[in-house]
């Protein structure tokens, strides 16, 4: 399989307006394995593509799109449309897939949508703890995109469960890990890997110890955070991990987070 068709089987279930970001077939995210090419529906057939790893070429479009590299370029920098389907309650057999999968007995703000094949509808919270975007997740692992990420205009894709007033903040890298964690400690989900200057100013406004915990592949940009926002966040730790929290025993992940914190009963 070519690189081109990789691409375009990972926009079948995108919608008009709709941006994903996937590993880059190509340069496959570099040695952190990031989610470095978006890709972007601009009409039924029309798809634009580009890696934004400085050291990779991939970039392409389908009919109408196949323009410029900077008028491409500007389209997939364009916001994603909102989602504005239809959610319902978690089904019983639908929260079981969930315990099955990430021991989550009553995830906060989750509900399921029947677009894109069926998925659970994660409300991405504010520190406020208003809702501010959807993560829609595939827990059938048929989906080819196992997330579709869908943030209000203006606001950071940052989740937060803030229940620990005197506790750090783990910053994780998915939902599902952000709520395992929370019963421990404040929790924050990046929805990826990646920090920039507003999100880390975020982290730093609401949090007044910082852990990083990104998965095993991303540990080198946990150094590389700690290293650019350290003043900023009063010298963050690290937590190495060999596994995602949301797929750990909660006897590991207690052991695990309870050097810092108690967890709460």
């Amino acid at each position: 399989m070519n690189y081109r068709t990789s691409v375009l089987l990972e926009a079948t279930h995108l919608q008009l307006g709709d941006t994903l970001r996937v590993q880059c077939p190509r340069c496959g995210g570099g040695s952190s394995g990031e989610k470095s090419l978006s890709i972007t529906r601009l009409g039924d057939d029309d798809v634009v593509w580009q890696c934004f790893r400085a050291s990779c070429t991939e970039r392409g479009g389908t009919d109408g799109s196949a323009i410029s590299y900077v008028k491409t370029a500007e389209k997939v920098a364009k916001p994603r449309a909102r989602f504005d389907g239809v959610t319902q309650a978690l089904s019983e057999p639908t929260l079981e897939r969930i315990r099955h999968l990430w021991g989550i007995v009553d995830p906060p703000y989750w509900y399921w949508t029947s677009d894109y094949g069926g998925r659970v509808a994660m409300s991405v919270r504010s520190p406020k703890y208003t809702h501010r975007g959807w993560v829609l997740r595939d827990i059938s692992g048929r989906a080819l995109s196992k997330t579709l990420t869908y943030m209000e205009e203006g606001q950071e894709a940052l989740s937060w469960y803030r229940d620990h007033p005197d506790a750090p903040t783990i910053v994780v890298e998915d939902i599902p890990s952000a709520v395992r964690a929370a019963k421990y400690m404040n929790s924050v989900a990046l929805l990826g890997t990646s920090i920039g200057a507003a999100r880390a100013a975020e982290i730093a406004s609401y949090s007044h110890r910082v852990i990083l915990a990104l998965d095993q592949d991303a540990t080198a940009k946990s150094f590389r955070y700690a290293k650019k926002y350290g003043l900023m966040w009063d010298g963050p730790e690290i937590l190495v991990l060999r596994k995602d929290l949301k797929n750990m025993e909660e006897d590991e992940l207690c052991q695990i987070l309870s050097v810092w914190v108690t967890p709460s009963t």
